[in-house]
């Protein structure tokens, strides 16, 4: 199955093809790069086009992420949220925390260029893609659900993947680049960026230049929203790829997100900074056995600074301020093999990441250096994962893909022992006194595992079918959080046993010449879930004065994921999807809390000749299941959140070659409304729901040369 626009659709036209394209991918198969491609495969078409998901062959691939949404977005989670499947949780106006599949944090993994950043805020407030401009990546690969033991450990509830790829210019071609900018009016969001490559016989060189500003927001009910902020990112790629197939490459880059308000915290962060270093080396190899060995590594580091008085009127009666850093570096050897009429993938990953983060208090602005607490004591986790990945056509209609995984993991906490002098106690004494452990030296061994099948059911109509295990160990905060407060202390458990998710699913699509359908469902059975949970004395936790601790219970997850596409007449194009997913707590016979309702969007499009006209209807249910009295749950759902109907209008017109003109208004109606997901404060995890931006008129112009 592939969708492809008609060669002349405007650039409009496309981009909402493209829209339903991100819904199928999400429902399909993962991106399968280290897939090797025949030899006499054809060349790649240069337009945008969805590969569907027949995975011996080629990874399915989306064009620009904003020519696959019609509205404007802020960071690589509100692009994400726009996307069938995907929810997400509201802080301020920047770092949106994607979830899929009722699931969030290190449940998804999220790469960009291959590389894995984790923010350096404790409290979330730059997750992986806060650190994503769209605009400037070329593709965007999601999927839902463990479809390849190849992207990394965890990760139950997907991989997306942003990727810049490099250039392949023509004979007489030396010089590319695009721009564009943008305006939102409400809270006056004003955004732009500059992509510039030159090359010449395979040498390249790719300079990219993003930056946004954005004052407060008012919602619908003409509220104003703590929710401005500054980013600016620059980024490069140089590389050679010889007429061999030997590829080199080396990339880098640093962003800096400046004055970031957040209405859902306590805290505002006045400075996020990220640099990276990336290279990658890919050696073909041509014999009876062998395709291709890939090596790469990476570098990402973030430092973080939240507080509560450089930006807002302080009203709480001590000042406070959090300086957070957060260090990965990793890197992947592997291989692709062809035999027997399978295509194999072997190799082996490394991960390491340490987070550190000191919470400092003072009586005035000014003298904020009394240390309060120590939030992340120096937790190191160190993942060596070995990873193998067939595939393998069964008959003309029957593909199987089988997948294996193991991964060695190793934790500690080098400030474990060291004593806050404003409290005079060390983590070390907070996990005593919560769980009756200590911090220190921890190991793991995690097995993974997965089986595929693709089956045609007729030339128009595909199943699959799938089984997983895949497991996911405890990250900094669920391990080793010592914010020490009292009643409001926030505390991770050294003793958490990792998730051990095991998932079944079930797809069909269905693609005829005017419309499509396609619709996937999943359940997932997890051993050892970890919930964040109020301390009440159970089991394994100590005391109950109501903190915020760790603990593993026995969850279920399930769910089902629905688009189609029909388009009518000459001219116009129908899209629709819908999520459901529905989350329990089966040790305690409770719902899981913060799982997002029924959501769904439904677009009209008219596509002319060089213009398009359209609208959106978005909307959720009322979220019922909840999980509200921290007296007898965790209570970090705010509220039974009402449901909620929105009204988005957008239009392009290819104004003059190479200038693209996009237009429209979102919440047309002005609606008062909130997601259900909601987030925590960086001072006492009180969980707090932000309203969405009320009305705003857009406008972006963008070019290609």
């Amino acid at each position: 199955m592939r969708f492809s626009m008609h060669p002349n659709c405007n650039r409009g036209g496309l981009r909402h093809g493209l829209y339903l394209g991100a819904a199928l991918l999400a429902l399909g198969e993962p991106a399968l790069a280290a897939d090797p491609v025949p030899d006499d495969a054809p060349a790649a078409s240069p337009s945008f086009a969805v590969v569907a998901p027949r995975f011996p062959f080629r990874p399915e691939l989306i064009g620009k992420p904003l020519e696959i949404t019609p509205r404007p977005v802020t960071d690589g989670g509100d692009f994400l949220r726009s996307l069938p499947g995907v929810s997400g949780s509201r802080m301020g106006g920047h770092g949106i925390d994607p979830v899929i599949r009722g699931m969030q944090g290190n449940q998804i993994n999220i790469t960009t260029d291959n590389t894995y950043t984790f923010g350096g805020c404790p409290n979330r407030m730059d997750p992986p893609s806060a650190f994503v401009p769209v605009e400037t990546f070329d593709l965007v690969t999601v999927s839902q659900g463990y479809r390849t033991v190849t992207q990394g450990p965890g990760g139950p509830a997907g991989h997306v993947a942003f990727e810049r790829v490099a250039p392949s210019f023509a004979k007489d071609e030396w010089f590319r680049a695009e721009a564009g900018a943008g305006v939102q009016s409400n809270g006056l969001n004003r955004n732009g960026f500059a992509d510039v490559t030159v090359g010449h016989e395979g040498y390249y060189l790719r300079g990219i230049v993003a930056g946004s500003n954005a004052d407060n927001y008012d919602d619908g009910n003409g509220d104003e929203v703590r929710s401005g902020f500054r980013h600016r990112s620059a980024d490069f790629m140089a590389g050679y790829q010889a007429p061999s197939g030997v590829e080199l490459m080396l990339s880098g880059g640093v962003a800096s997100t400046e004055d970031a308000l957040f209405e859902g915290a306590m805290m505002d962060a006045p400075l996020d900074d990220l640099q990276k270093l990336r290279g990658k080396v890919v050696v073909p190899i041509r014999n009876s056995l062998f395709r291709e060995v890939r090596a790469e590594t990476y570098f990402s580091g973030v430092d973080h600074v939240m507080d509560n008085y450089s930006l807002r009127h302080r009203t709480a009666p001590m000042a406070m301020r959090v300086d957070s850093d957060s260090d990965t570096y990793g890197g992947t050897l592997a291989t692709d093999l062809a035999f027997a009429g399978t295509l194999m993938t072997i190799g082996m990953d490394l991960q390491r990441n340490r987070r550190e983060a000191q919470r400092f208090m003072g009586m005035t602005d000014t003298d904020v250096n009394t240390r309060n607490s120590i939030m992340w004591p120096g937790t190191e986790i160190r993942n060596y994962g070995l990873f193998a990945e067939g595939r393998r056509a069964l008959t003309d209609t029957l593909r199987l893909k089988l997948g294996a995984r193991y991964d060695r993991v190793e934790v500690s906490q080098d400030m474990a022992d060291e004593t806050v002098l404003a409290t005079g106690r060390s983590p070390n004494d907070l996990y005593a006194a919560y769980y009756g452990t200590r911090g220190g030296d921890r190991s793991e061994n995690n097995f993974g595992g997965l089986a595929f099948l693709e089956y045609d059911l007729s030339p128009a109509v595909m199943l699959t079918v799938g089984i997983s295990r895949s497991v996911r160990t405890a990250d900094a905060t669920e391990r080793s959080m010592a914010s020490d407060s009292g009643a409001r202390s926030w505390v991770g458990n050294p003793n958490i046993d990792p998730e051990a998710h095991h998932q079944a699913e079930i797809g069909i699509d269905v693609t005829k010449p005017d419309w499509s359908v396609s619709a996937n469902a999943y359940a997932d059975w997890v051993q050892n879930f970890i919930l964040r949970d109020t301390a009440r004395g159970q089991g394994g936790v100590l005391l109950s004065n109501g903190a915020t601790i760790y603990r593993n219970v026995d969850a279920l997850l399930t769910g089902l994921t629905a688009t189609g596409q029909y388009r009518f007449g000459k001219s116009w194009l129908l899209e629709a999807n819908a999520t459901y997913t529905f989350g329990d707590n089966r040790s305690d016979n409770s719902p899981l809390a913060q799982i997002p309702p029924l959501e769904g969007h439904a677009t009209l499009t008219y596509l002319g000749q060089g213009w398009s006209l359209g609208g959106t209807v978005n909307g959720a249910i009322t979220q019922t299941r909840v999980d509200t009295d921290p007296t007898t749950g965790s209570g970090r759902d705010v509220r039974k959140t009402p449901g909620w109907v929105t009204l988005d209008l957008h239009g392009s017109v290819d104004l003059v070659d190479p200038v693209t003109v996009e237009f429209g208004v979102t919440n047309l109606l002005d609606q008062d409304y909130a997601y259900h997901l909601n987030r925590s404060n960086a001072f006492d995890p009180t969980s707090v729901q932000v309203h969405e931006p009320g009305r705003s008129f857009y406008l972006r112009l963008s070019a290609k040369f």
